[in-house]
């Protein structure tokens, strides 16, 4: 997923990008997929934002930009959904891709800022929805 920020840049101009709602099918606690739904190290996503946490460590970020064809341009037909939080602002922090490698409920993160990283272990980390 290293590429995924590049990708994104690239077919935004051409591709369907919705600001709002989180599909309701995304919306829990994601884990890494060898973890237990207890995991100190964790994706939250919320209806209208997503966190971070690793711990007692947590970041929220809002604005989310969600799009639909950016896997594979206008023509795209599969099932993997992009989010970005705070596009309008111009931050590069991560991108979230649901339904990774075409597999439903698989989330994988391409966290872009180093310090997020850093702090939250999540990179290129195969996630599950918790029940």
């Amino acid at each position: 997923m290293p590429l995924i920020a590049l990708i994104f840049a690239l077919v935004i101009s051409n591709s369907a990008v919705a600001a709002g709602q989180t599909p309701s099918e995304f919306v829990g606690l994601w884990v890494p997929l060898n973890a237990s739904c207890q995991s100190d190290l964790a994706f939250l996503v919320g209806p209208d934002n997503v966190t971070l946490r690793n711990g007692q460590k947590k970041r929220a970020f809002g604005d989310l930009d969600f799009c639909y064809s950016c896997e594979g341009g206008v023509r795209y037909n599969g099932i993997v959904v992009w989010m970005k939080p705070e596009f309008s602002s111009g931050s590069e922090y991560f991108l979230a891709a649901f339904n990774a490698g075409e597999q439903r409920g698989v989330t994988k993160l391409d966290i872009q800022d180093k310090a997020i990283q850093r702090a939250f272990p999540l990179d290129d980390v195969a996630l599950k929805k918790c029940p």
